[in-house]
């Protein structure tokens, strides 16, 4: 059988339906013998590789509050306790006056320190030498511009820095670097799994793809910059998606920081993996 790479896509709340795939592998005796990520498919196959069960990482998620890692002096906070109750997109939060407002004096809305701890403990502290599967990510250094592929030291280090939402997240220091989400120019790090020494190369794409909008939702030049900046993203990351072997489609609906419906996207990387399982047993044999 072939070595494949599998790619884990970024995409927030959408990414838990990685855990799902892994599921579905392990049940029919496929192991990735390299596994690459950004933003949450970073999180999720940094955990896995550390030694966490598919069990077990669908008891965490199941339970998991996402207002219990956010900091309470900081506006993501309350902006999630808003849309808690609410459930309007995210994306229509960060545009109202207490985050622009917070966005003048600091440029993140949340500091990520009770992620990153999170991540310490998810992960037991190890290291990327130690994973039970070879492990890349991805995240992008702001002051040079480029991608930067992340593969030595604490795995919950690069997790942290491979999830750092621009103007959510505060950006993250790493060896000379100054670093935000993948997802910004590689969502779906298929060059990474090859250079890593995929002979085939399967990506999940859990994004489903820009919606067409009306001329009155663009109102403004905040909401004008957002989705330009939505469609650019898109557009890198589809390119991408085109440079694997196979793409499996776990299209998931939710908002990027939507965690109140955790186990139904698990339950859409099952059934996207169980469609597909088929095709991909035969690519690996071929």
């Amino acid at each position: 059988m072939k070595k494949f790479g599998l790619v884990l896509s970024g995409g927030g709340a959408r990414g838990l339906a990685h855990i799902g795939i892994l599921k579905v592998l392990e049940e029919n005796g496929l192991y990735p013998d390299f596994i690459t990520g950004a933003s949450m498919g970073a999180i999720i196959g940094a955990i896995y590789v550390s030694g966490r069960t598919v069990s077990e990482m669908e008891d965490f998620v199941n339970n998991f509050v996402f207002g219990d890692v956010l900091d309470k002096k900081y506006p993501l906070y309350k902006l999630n306790l808003i849309e808690g109750k609410s459930r309007t997109s995210f994306m229509k939060y960060i545009s109202i006056g207490v985050s622009l407002n917070s966005l003048v004096k600091k440029s993140f809305l949340d500091p990520g320190r009770k992620i990153q701890y999170l991540f310490k403990q998810l992960t037991g502290d190890k290291t990327f030498e130690e994973t039970k599967t070879p492990f890349a990510c991805t995240a992008v250094d702001i002051l040079t511009g480029r991608v930067a592929v992340l593969d030595k030291g604490k795995l919950y280090l690069a997790m942290r820095a491979s999830m750092s939402i621009p103007l959510v997240f505060e950006p993250v220091h790493y060896d000379n670097m100054l670093l935000v989400d993948g997802g910004v120019l590689s969502n779906a790090p298929v060059c990474v799994a090859r250079k890593m020494g995929a002979e085939v190369v399967i990506a999940v794409d859990v994004n489903p793809p820009v919606k067409k909008k009306n001329e009155e939702e663009l109102k403004g030049a905040f909401h004008m910059m957002w989705r330009i900046s939505e469609i650019t993203l898109d557009g890198i990351y589809r390119r991408e998606l085109k440079e694997a072997d196979y793409v499996v489609p776990a299209h998931v609906h939710l908002d990027t920081l939507d965690f109140s419906h955790n186990m139904e996207a698990v339950k859409i990387g099952e059934e996207a993996m169980r469609s597909n399982i088929k095709h991909i047993k035969e690519l690996l044999e071929e």
